[in-house]
């Protein structure tokens, strides 16, 4: 039975800090957490024959021979296998006792950071613009979603599932000893504890888990720090006596970044105590015992009361040297003296607290591993994954422009992720022509079942490339890239998340056996779209750590206006996401209403638009702009008393647009679907059918809702045989 994680107490989120309060509010999609992920103990058996620590370190105790490792699949006297026990710890049908019940939000980036894996890399934390001033909240939000995950594991009934999961796995590592080292003593080699080494592999794992977070957050806070303290320097109030409104936002924003440092300093910790085969390191003298202690609650409470106390010595001190600025409490220069005193103030506690931080820190457990795999086996010399062209109707020079468009996109990754330098020499993208391979042009599931039967076997062993999923450049991915019309349609949706895509395809999904986990991943269909600058750092390191698969990513783009992958979300995104899609929901009502009236006789004639007329297909809800994000119409939109219909201009017409229409349509059909809006995904897909220039047929329309009101489960078999590409949530 699982723990559900108290996040809809409102007492609890009361209590929590004000920058963690979106993300505990948030959790509208419980997943179950299994607090040591299950890849860990993969990875740890991996440790026992070969390999440094998590944090880069080499251990001193004794090792496993591979052939060793293997007693642990054998069944016991009672006929199950110490691996399937320790599996079943991790968290299963059989022992669900410590799994805990979570919102998505958080779990994801824990599954991310569980891994050592930075939430963002600096590459992407630019093109989504998060270093630009108006887009300061999202960025602050991409930091607490960090100290969320933390609030999280740092909870009482969390920490004692944790614990307590460790420790009965501990106990079968012992059992193994025994078993182990009954047989080299008869072969007179050294003894070998298991149990030992997993106690040394998690510290070490939770050491780079809680170093890497903590620097992450620390250097994105200085780096948004550093432009807001400029401004208040160089900004001149009209009076020094009074801070006006320029000056209250700068220093508001501060105040958010000290606090989500505050947090970080004092909450992004795993504490050990009560694990088995563990020694607590004695307090460090001179520092209070509670910025010490293993209890969340009691760190926050000595963390506020020392900064306070440090804070008032600096300021102390400076007046006593004559430091002080002696001008008024909103000049400048009285403003970022005291920024700068929080800042001294903030970084002798932080020492305090956490210690001195890692002089170096190690590459990132996934990149670590590649490396020594391709330093250590020749027959591994590189990795790859394969991408299929199924987009036939190209010129050779535009097909080669476009992969040379791709190619720069997807190796745009990896400032921030340690070790990333020395692993993208050996990232390859292997590029097969579909047409050449007689797949029918946008067939993905031919696709599929070409490289599951053919194209696996035919690589070189040498490239390694990755069978569990493999990418698609479709039309919609090449007009992504080269057409003018693919971007974010409005000022409120940011402009990164609607760059260059390509589709990425589960190989082992079947679709008659449909989604593992429906609750959890609603609506996934064996694909998903995916930002070209994604496809290393996060998709391919996500596989190679195993701690995502594609349907575990899937949540992540359900509200995207277009259903694209694009990273890690926080609660502010996805609020204008949700806003974005409910205009366009909106506006498809009224056209729904007007159609609804059509058909009762009760409205006039729609007039359907002359060839000189520009596209107006856009009615659904797409904007003025030359955009196919499906925006909202600006300045021309269609009232309940208007008949005239939206009109985009010239520059989105031609068959990209067209394509790329199509794409959004599907998107927000889908999104609609998800939603139980069914008549206005009804008429979202006849607009689609209907083409530029067209209206919807409305006797269609109204034959496909009176059987949709009549029960008539057909319908929705209609509705999924209209599109070339399924909708995903049909």
């Amino acid at each position: 039975m699982s723990t559900r994680y108290d996040h809809l107490n409102p007492s609890l989120v009361q209590r929590s800090s004000i920058i963690l309060q979106p993300h505990l509010k948030d959790q509208d999609l419980e997943i179950v957490d299994r607090l040591i992920e299950p890849q860990t103990i993969a990875h740890f058996l991996q440790f026992c024959v070969e390999g440094p620590l998590p944090n880069g370190k080499e251990t001193q105790l004794a090792r496993l021979a591979g052939e060793e490792v293997q007693v642990a699949v054998v069944p016991r006297d009672d006929g199950q296998p110490i691996i399937e026990r320790v599996m079943e710890r991790v968290g299963s049908m059989e022992d669900g006792d410590r799994l805990c019940l979570v919102g998505k939000n958080i779990q994801s980036i824990k599954s991310r950071l569980w891994e050592g894996m930075v939430p963002l890399c600096e590459e992407r934390w630019q093109e989504k613009g998060l270093d630009r001033p108006e887009n300061f909240e999202i960025a602050s939000q991409h930091l607490s979603a960090v100290l969320a995950v933390f609030h999280y594991l740092n909870q009482p009934r969390v920490i004692r599932n944790l614990r307590d999961t460790f420790n009965l796995i501990w106990d079968h590592w012992a059992e193994l000893d025994t078993v182990l080292n009954e047989g080299r003593a008869s072969r007179g080699e050294e003894r070998v504890s298991v149990a030992t080494l997993w106690t040394e592999f998690i510290a070490a794992h939770y050491e780079t888990v809680t170093e890497r977070a903590h620097r992450w957050v620390i250097l994105q806070v200085n780096a948004l720090q550093a432009p807001l303290l400029q401004s208040l320097a160089s900004h001149r109030p009209t009076r020094e006596d009074v801070v006006d409104h320029i000056q209250w936002n700068i220093t508001d924003n501060l105040q958010i970044l000290a606090e989500i440092a505050a947090v970080a300093d004092y909450g992004i910790m795993l504490p050990m105590h009560g694990y088995k085969g563990y020694t607590a390191p004695p307090l460090r003298p001179n520092i209070p015992p509670e910025l010490q202690s293993p209890v969340l609650t009691d760190r926050q409470k000595a963390y506020t009361t020392r900064l306070k106390q440090v804070s008032r010595q600096i300021i102390y001190r400076r007046v006593a040297e004559g430091r002080s600025t002696g001008s008024g409490v909103a000049s400048p220069e009285s403003l970022c003296q005291t920024g700068s005193d929080q800042t001294e103030a903030q970084w002798l506690v932080r020492l305090e607290t956490r210690g001195e931080p890692l002089s170096t820190m190690p590459k990132e457990p996934w990149i670590m591993q590649e490396l020594y795999m391709t330093e250590n086996s020749p027959s591994h010399s590189s990795r790859g994954l394969a991408i299929y062209k199924l987009t036939y109707q190209q010129s050779e020079a535009e097909w080669a422009a476009f992969v040379k468009k791709v190619e720069a996109h997807v190796s745009n990754w990896g400032r921030g992720q340690t070790g990333s330098g020395q692993l993208k020499g050996h990232l390859k993208l292997h590029w097969l022509d579909g047409q050449a391979l007689n797949v029918p042009e946008g067939d993905v599931e031919a696709a599929k079942q070409q490289f599951t039967s053919d194209a696996l076997a035919s690589f070189d062993p040498n490239d390694h490339v990755n069978d569990r999923v493999f990418l698609v450049a479709d039309h919609a991915s090449f007009a992504s890239y080269m057409g003018d019309t693919y971007s974010a349609a409005t000022d409120l949706l940011l402009a990164g998340d609607f760059t260059g895509f390509v589709l990425a395809v589960d190989a082992d999904y079947d679709p008659e056996e449909g989604c593992g986990r429906p609750n959890e991943s609603p609506g996934y269909h064996g694909q998903m779209r995916i930002l070209g600058s994604l496809v290393w750092g996060d998709l391919y390191g996500m596989l190679s750590s195993q701690s995502a698969l594609l349907e575990d990513l899937w949540p992540l783009v359900l509200d995207h206006p277009n259903q694209v992958y694009v990273g890690p979300t926080v609660p502010r995104q996805i609020h204008d996401w949700r806003a974005h899609n409910g205009v366009r929901n909106l506006l498809l009502r009224q056209t729904v209403e007007y159609v609804l009236a059509k058909m009762n006789g009760t409205a006039p004639p729609l007039p359907i638009p002359s060839a000189s007329q520009p596209d107006t297909s856009r009615v659904a809800g797409e904007d003025e702009r030359p955009t196919v994000s499906g925006s909202v119409p600006q300045n021309n939109t269609h009232g309940a008393d208007d008949d005239e219909i939206p009109s985009p201009p010239e520059g989105i017409r031609g068959p990209e647009a067209d394509f790329m229409r199509t794409v959004m349509m599907q998107s927000f059909t889908a999104w609609l679907r998800q939603r139980n809006r069914p008549q206005e995904a009804i008429l979202a897909e006849e607009t689609m059918l209907s083409g530029p220039n067209s209206a919807p047929d409305v006797a269609r329309v109204r034959q496909r809702i009176d059987a949709l009101e009549a029960g008539d489960e057909t319908e929705t078999t209609r509705a999924q045989d209209t599109d070339d590409d399924p909708c995903p949530m049909q």
